[in-house]
């Protein structure tokens, strides 16, 4: 197949593991929106209706006929939110009491607190104890005692809030004019908050903190600002403020940006200028390290030379080691991985990563005895580098690790967490996102031997991606049905077959991507069980005879899976059968990929994955390699070996140029 490579690589993007990020949107459930609405769930969402439009009548009835109903907090509490004004608070009171296991408690909590402050009712405000973490009821707070208990005031502690804060707006800007109004702030903390702001990113804060300098510390932050933007500028111009400690100040904040960009020149302005500002070692170590971590990410032919030097030094860090042993392994230097892993922390060391590599290290060295040793009891474990060691030394994989797992028994679950009631009253509604706050509050404040079942009870609904976030949480790895789920199977099976690609690898992404989650929604804009972009569906689906509403459905399971299918079945074209490539420009795009192939030599595939630059793609293609093992077994009872797969990655295997 003749495809547009630009067009593929100029939408390629990385996409972010859907357990640990909390940047994923969660829109309507749909396995839950294809059964009708009960009385009660219409009842519940007209009353929401009612209760933005006024009609008290109405509102008052859905409450009664709503009294046991689990959807009934949600109905009082849209009601108290919307009338705040006139809701008793002993009834808020005694919501936030009763409701405490949901998060509608907090929240009301919040709301109703906030309200006493936009209200100025700073004698009740002060009555109440401070909800931790919400700045905008800490302005309130701050206010109150400003009005009702000025003598209990700490000038400090004013000062340190003021410095913690990134932004005085809204009910906190009359807070701020307070403290400068009445001499709290004095000009060294406004240039300590600004050197805070500059060194952190955050631009926005510093500008808006100009209006509080003097015409010559204007001039002098503009300058800093003009060499946050361009830092290439040090390579032309110094800066030249009156003061020297700005002048310093704007050197070593460019200098670390310019690191970033061209470590090589950063280096040399290092060398030329460190007496000039009075740069000392700590500093100097700071700008070091990012010029060698930088030039690590490039694998630049200096990285190595650097990486050593740095870390012969005092500043020697998990992050400088890791980079040098990635170089190393690369390298195939082994001598110089085994020194570099020893170095690292006994946290570090005994992840399975650096286990691995120690062993493999030690088997290039001629030390076998240890290096199998180290390698059995990696391959008592499921997970990649434990497949990789059951390879090396030709045992089996050992998938089921806690033979004696019982299923976990959801009996008496339901009736000791009665939010699980409500949470499924709340998908069945498709107020998605209500819901999963709900699953988020519940998973983290239930008892961790409690976690499986209620896992169990979501997986009883079909919510596979609530299911293996509470299975995580309690860290229960070994109920494997109920973290590797086989959902969508028909499509998935047909489209295995029409492309000719491993059913298990469709299931091994589809885990890695979305968990499962056929609506979700990830912030660089991927949609669906495959997380797939829209200008990808677009080409992939007219070359495959889609028509635009099929390629732009992409929360439809059938019409996703076959796109993303389509997808993987031309990157393994494109990488001529090489499912660790295919899986890697599957996260991170072909270009990339390109661009990692070694150019004038065949690296050993597990040498290559743990020498990608981006973490999140080494971490990606290990788990979909990983998961996919545990799909075969699932699906056929039988798995194929990681081995097979780990074929040499290099020039002959790059892909040929489109035509």
């Amino acid at each position: 197949m003749t495809v547009n490579t630009h067009f593929l690589v100029r939408n390629s993007r990385l996409r972010t593991p859907f357990f640990l990020s909390l940047v994923l949107l969660f829109s309507p459930f749909s396995l839950f929106a294809q059964h009708p609405l009960t009385p009660e769930q219409q009842i519940f969402l007209q009353a929401t209706k009612d209760i933005k439009t006024g009609d008290r009548q109405q509102v008052a009835e859905a409450k009664m006929r709503l009294q046991n109903h689990p959807l009934m907090p949600y109905l009082l509490y849209q009601d108290y939110i919307h009338n705040t004004a006139r809701t008793p608070p002993s009834a808020i009171q005694l919501f936030i009491e009763h409701y405490r296991h949901l998060t509608l408690s907090q929240r009301l909590e919040e709301h109703w607190l906030n309200h006493l402050g936009e209200q100025q009712q700073w004698e009740y405000l002060l009555q109440h104890p401070q909800p931790a973490q919400n700045r905008t009821l800490q302005c309130h707070y701050l206010r109150a005692k400003i009005e009702q208990q000025p003598d209990q005031l700490d000038e400090q502690q004013l000062q340190q809030f003021w410095l913690n804060q990134p932004y005085f707006t809204g009910v906190c800007q009359p807070l701020e004019q307070y403290l400068f109004d009445n001499k709290h702030i004095p000009g060294w903390l406004i240039w300590q908050k600004l050197d805070q702001a500059m060194s952190t990113g955050q631009i926005r804060q510093a500008k808006q903190l100009m209006n509080r300098l003097s015409t010559t510390d204007q001039r002098a932050l503009q300058s800093w600002l003009d060499y946050h933007r361009s830092p290439q500028k040090l390579l032309t111009h110094l800066p030249n403020q009156a003061s020297p400690f700005i002048n310093r100040k704007i050197f070593i904040h460019a200098l670390k940006r310019l690191a970033n960009r061209n470590p090589t020149a950063a280096k040399t302005l290092l060398s030329q200028h460190k007496e000039r500002y009075v740069i000392d070692s700590s500093e100097q170590q700071q700008i070091e390290r990012i010029i060698s971590l930088r030039l690590a990410y490039r694998y630049d032919d200096e990285a190595k030379q650097h990486l050593d030097a740095f870390n012969q030094q005092a500043g020697a860090d998990n992050d400088t080691l890791r980079w040098q042993a990635q170089i190393a392994l690369r390298q195939s230097d082994w001598h110089t991985l085994l020194s570099t892993i020893s170095q690292m922390d006994n946290t570090e060391q005994q992840r399975p990563k650096w286990r691995y590599w120690m062993a493999r290290a030690l088997q290039m060295t001629q030390q076998e005895t240890i290096a199998e040793l180290i390698l059995r009891d990696l391959a008592k474990q499921r997970h990649y580098y434990g497949f990789l060691a059951a390879d090396s030394l030709n045992l089996a994989y050992q998938f089921r690790q806690n033979l004696n797992q019982k299923q976990p028994q959801v009996t008496d679950t339901i009736e000791k967490y009665p939010a699980l009631k409500v949470i499924e009253q709340l998908l069945a509604v498709n107020w998605s996102t209500n819901a999963n706050r709900e699953w988020q509050h519940l998973i983290q404040t239930a008892a961790a031997d409690d976690l499986a079942a209620i896992a169990q009870v979501a997986n009883n609904w079909q919510q596979h991606n609530l299911a293996i976030r509470a299975l995580a949480q309690g860290q229960h790895w070994d109920f494997i049905e109920l973290r590797f789920p086989t959902p969508y199977k028909e499509p998935v099976m047909q489209n295995a077959e029409k492309n000719n690609i491993d059913a298990a690898w469709i299931y091994g992404i589809m885990r890695r991507e979305s968990a499962f989650s056929s609506d979700a929604r990830s912030s660089t804009g991927a949609i669906g069980l495959m997380q797939i972009m829209p200008s990808t569906a677009q080409y992939v689906g007219k070359k495959i005879g889609y028509s635009r509403q099929q390629y732009r459905n992409l929360t439809d399971a059938q019409s996703n899976i076959e796109l993303g299918s389509a997808y993987l079945q031309y990157l393994l074209a494109r990488y001529k059968g090489h499912l660790i490539m295919a899986t890697a420009a599957y996260n991170a795009g072909p270009h990339r990929v390109d661009s990692w192939t070694p150019k004038d030599q065949l690296l050993p595939a597990d040498q290559w994955i743990d020498s990608i630059p981006f973490e999140e793609t080494r971490k990606y293609v290990k788990s979909v390699l990983e998961y996919t093992m545990v799909f075969q077994t699932l699906l056929d009872n039988r798995y194929d070996r990681l081995q097979p797969l780990m074929v040499p990655i290099g020039t002959q295997l790059q892909a040929a140029n489109d035509q």
